[in-house]
């Protein structure tokens, strides 16, 4: 017997209400996540929270942790995708000014920080899946970084690397922010954790100069070119 095909505007709207499934999904498991913490957030509790079933969630991911990396994997995307849009062709300080701007948007969203919290301690606690965290990792932190600093006007391996160490070091500030509000009132201020933040990362990551190597002295150009005699 002949089957009927199935006509394309309904396997368009098939599409539409899978994906705004699968978004209601992880939008809602982001608020738990968020609010409960990985080890106690739930899939009950995240399908209450986006208004479906149980058996919904299990229709889209196997597990919470496959949703907790495929709201990471999400989110990291959706990030990078927006500063390689907004800094393409960029040279060297343009590019750093970006950067700034990315950390900065962290500050201002406590989702993103607690998310990445948790994916840190999910890491230290689950041996099991390292090698997927090491993978998300990579994409969240490492590959992100080398695209951030993939403009025009870094001349060596060695700022490149510098500028990475550095990078490793901002990222960690908002998540340890997050959690000191807790204990410190001044950094409730939004304003005053800004301008400190700005000044550590100007310190790191520097606009408008270059980063000579540790322990080495800049030679000025009338030493570079003596006089001669």
């Amino acid at each position: 017997m002949m089957k009927t095909a199935i006509p394309a505007a309904e396997i368009n709207k098939h599409q539409a209400r899978t994906a705004a499934t699968l978004r209601g999904l992880l939008e809602a498991a982001e608020r738990v996540f968020v609010r409960d913490g990985y080890e106690r957030a739930q899939i009950e509790t995240i399908a209450a929270e986006a208004g479906r079933t149980k058996g919904a969630v299990y229709a889209h991911f196997r597990s919470k942790e496959d949703i907790f990396f495929a709201l990471i994997e999400k989110k990291v995307k959706g990030r990078r995708d927006e500063f390689l849009r907004a800094s393409e062709g960029m040279n060297i300080d343009p590019r750093r000014a970006a950067v700034k701007q990315l950390f900065l948007g962290a500050l201002q969203d406590e989702s993103w920080p607690i998310l990445m919290l948790e994916f840190k301690l999910l890491a230290l606690r689950n041996k099991d899946s390292l090698q997927r965290m090491r993978d998300l990792y990579q994409l969240a932190y490492e590959d992100t970084s080398r695209a951030m600093l993939a403009g025009k006007g870094f001349s060596t391996d060695e700022t490149r690397e510098r500028d990475l160490v550095a990078l490793a070091v901002l990222r960690g500030i908002p998540s340890a922010l997050i959690l000191e509000k807790q204990f410190s009132p001044m950094l409730i201020s939004s304003a005053i954790a800004k301008q400190v933040f700005e000044n550590i990362f100007d310190a790191l990551v520097g606009i408008g100069h270059s980063h000579p190597p540790p322990g080495t002295k800049k030679v000025s150009n009338r030493a570079r070119h003596p006089k001669k005699p």
